[in-house]
């Protein structure tokens, strides 16, 4: 660290010269110091430069002060960083030293912050020009001509943090700058915000953050259209986006569909976003009663009240209907098929099925009567020995006492969707997601 001292030395000859003063100071600590604390400062740095010594006394006497004046500006200008007090062997003996402020802030000497760039003779050379990192400098340049202002300490800490700390392409923050700008944000704390959340949205280069702004410009157009059809005077919230980006992003709706959805709230007495939502639903589950959201997000919408919503997707009721009828169809020709292939094998088996429905037919056309009831339970204890007949032929030929049974795939409302109440069975969630399959399946078919 670079640091200048008072030393002994001819004294006369020191103000035929120019004393330096960094433009950090004049930024940073000008505007707040006392004034017989920046008297001090100037007079003693005036010495430094010039390897000059002069004792508190005389400086007190010079400036019109007294030397507790002089001990107490010290004490303040060491608080602030810019100077160190080197006591000595009583307390009224000390010597001060002058801390660079560039070095302070950037890491580097002067002469090594400007090798690059030459010092024009004569003249002190800008704290930004004496940046060895080409593009912050060019960051800081680009942020003092658009503010009109010299950069201060704090604020070149929070750009360089943006780059160093938080990897921010150098390129993104000085388009951040711009665009920030732009919008009329002159805070660094904003700039640097605004681009580490084009970092954190995926984008690598400018392009990218302008193709990124083109979609956001596109979709707040979009917005702003929905809330001017439900005539609503206010902006969106992020519950509001969320909604309406779903109908872009999942469920693919043009803007003309939503808009025609919009038309139908826009009659309410309290027009909202989930009642178009609803809409927007519905009409999504019509054509052809499947899901047609687009899978994007991994995300799955809120069923609509006439659907029935599986864990993967969403099927209207005619679609869960059809679904439940075909695996009612499917299960029954299964079934014929495993009597057909039985009874090729066991020819007992068709003369015990074949007198089971006889006996069922005979049951139903029974005539009533006294007479008839008296039939019917004979017609019913003939059946069960039939039965019992079969089970014991199953078995001894190794099959299931069931085996020609119907197999439901849901006992409670086998496999109607219904249950004896007349209720929504629990298995219609399962079902759903199996007849989005299903009819996938049927239209790739």
């Amino acid at each position: 660290m670079a640091i200048r001292r008072f030393r002994t030395g001819n004294r006369k000859d020191i103000f035929l010269y120019r004393t330096q003063v960094e433009n950090l100071f004049i930024n940073e600590f000008l505007p707040d110091a006392p004034g017989d604390c920046v008297k001090v400062f100037l007079f003693g740095l005036m010495y430094a430069q010039f390897d000059q010594e002069i004792d508190s006394r005389t400086m007190a006497l010079t400036l019109g002060l007294n030397e507790k004046d002089v001990d107490n500006a010290w004490k303040y200008w060491e608080s602030k960083g810019l100077v160190r007090i080197l006591r000595g062997g009583s307390p009224d003996q000390y010597d001060i030293e002058f801390i660079r402020q560039i070095d302070l802030f950037y890491g580097k000497t002067v002469e090594e912050a400007v090798e690059a760039e030459p010092q024009p003779e004569g003249e002190a050379v800008s704290i930004i020009a004496q940046l060895t990192n080409r593009q912050l400098k060019e960051i800081f340049d680009k942020y003092q001509m658009l503010t009109g202002r010299t950069i201060s300490r704090h604020e070149a800490s929070k750009l360089t943090d943006a780059i160093k700390v938080y990897n921010i392409e150098p390129d993104i923050l000085d388009f951040a700058i711009d665009y920030c700008v732009g919008l009329d944000k002159y805070s660094v704390d904003y700039i640097s915000k605004v681009a580490l959340r084009w970092k954190e949205e995926g984008a690598r280069d400018v392009a990218e953050v302008k193709l990124m702004l083109d979609r956001h410009s596109r979709r707040n157009d979009f917005y702003r259209k929905v809330f001017a059809a439900l005539g609503f005077n206010r902006l969106p919230n992020p519950s509001d986006r969320e909604i309406m980006d779903r109908w872009v992003d999942e469920m693919g709706c043009s803007l003309a569909e939503v808009l025609d959805a919009c038309k139908a709230a826009a009659g309410l007495r309290d027009p909202n976003l989930r009642y178009v939502n609803k809409v927007l639903e519905n009409k999504a589950l019509e054509k052809g009663g499947v899901n047609t959201f687009k899978e994007q997000t991994g995300r799955r919408a809120e069923a609509p009240q006439n659907a029935a919503e599986g864990p993967q997707a969403m099927v209207s009721r005619k679609v869960l209907k059809d679904y439940y009828d075909y695996i009612r169809e499917n299960d029954e020709k299964t079934r014929k098929a495993r009597i057909s292939d039985l009874c090729a094998r066991i020819p007992a088996m068709k003369s015990i099925l074949e007198s089971e429905a006889r006996l069922g037919r005979e049951l139903v056309t029974a005539a009533p009567g006294p007479e008839a009831k008296e039939r019917k339970e004979r017609l019913r204890a003939e059946r069960q020995s039939l039965e019992e007949r079969k089970k014991l032929l199953l078995t001894d030929y190794g099959y299931p006492e069931d085996y020609l049974e119907r197999k439901f795939r849901c006992s409670i409302c086998r496999d109607t969707g219904y249950t004896d109440e007349g209720r929504v069975c629990t298995c219609c969630r399962e079902r759903a997601a199996e007849a989005y399959r299903w009819i996938q399946e049927t239209e790739t078919h």
